[in-house]
């Protein structure tokens, strides 16, 4: 884990990227954690984006308690996703 702040991060972004891929930059703003720079792949961006909508973790919430219950993961085996 690398901690770095935002005024160097900032003056050497391209570097700051090439290491996110290895570990995640935490990027601190008067010494506390604001962002965190961290490496995504193409085909990763979905869930990524899902993951962190709040609408479709409830619209996920409203069906599990409808259905009784389908996990994600069951959910995408399902589907082949």
């Amino acid at each position: 884990m690398k901690i770095a702040p935002m005024s160097e991060v900032k003056n050497n972004f391209t570097k700051y990227l090439s290491d996110c891929e290895d570990e995640p930059i935490f990027v601190t703003r008067n010494g506390k954690i604001t962002a965190v720079i961290e490496h995504i792949e193409d085909k990763d961006i979905e869930d990524f984006l899902l993951e962190r909508s709040k609408r479709f973790r409830a619209l996920l919430n409203r069906v599990k308690k409808e259905s009784h219950g389908t996990s994600l993961s069951t959910y995408r085996k399902s589907r082949k996703i």
